[in-house]
């Protein structure tokens, strides 16, 4: 036996690694799938929810209009834009979202007991997280009042408080409060 091994050790030693390799790159291939599927889930996520906050954008402003002339469609599209972060968006997006039909429930059963504007908050927050979640940019979320309110300056305080209590209660990142 020992005459054996003495004789054929280069070829034991080649066997040896040739096992090694084919259980190495097994492992090295499985790995890589799993990361390649996990990429393009990402990719798909990404590609739906792309246009997300410009269509969140859009909303708001119909919202800040207070056109009530076709609320069959406005529903229709509050109810789109929901669904999609539901089915793609991330944990904090989804989160945002439920906050924002909590939100929506508490003020069609007690309008007085909910403002507007901190819907408009929840809804500037989720552009702010759908924005972070497909180009790792942290805009604030004042920016869509800036741009879209003439008197913003005279909501700010109150839309501020409005943003940083739901950046809190939800336990959003801290950059996006203001």
């Amino acid at each position: 036996m020992k005459n054996f091994i003495v004789n054929h050790f280069d070829s034991i030693i080649t066997v040896f690694i040739t096992v090694l390799g084919f259980v190495i790159t097994y492992f090295m291939t499985q790995k890589n799938l799993k990361d390649e599927i996990r990429k393009n889930k990402l990719a798909l996520a990404a590609q739906e929810t792309q246009s997300l906050p410009y269509d969140i954008c859009q909303l708001m402003d119909v919202m800040l209009k207070d056109d009530t002339n076709n609320p069959d469609t406005i529903i229709k599209v509050y109810g789109a834009i929901l669904s999609k972060v539901l089915a793609y968006g991330s944990k904090d997006a989804v989160k945002i979202a439920i906050k924002m039909q909590q939100l929506s429930y508490t003020l069609s059963n007690e309008p007085e007991a909910t403002d507007r504007f901190v819907i408009l908050a929840a809804y500037a927050l989720l552009i702010t997280q759908l924005k972070y979640d497909l180009t790792s940019e942290i805009i604030s979320p004042e920016s869509w009042f800036q741009l879209r309110m003439k008197d913003y300056n005279k909501l700010q305080s109150v839309m501020k408080s409005y943003i940083n209590k739901i950046v809190i209660e939800l336990g959003l990142s801290s950059s996006f409060s203001v």
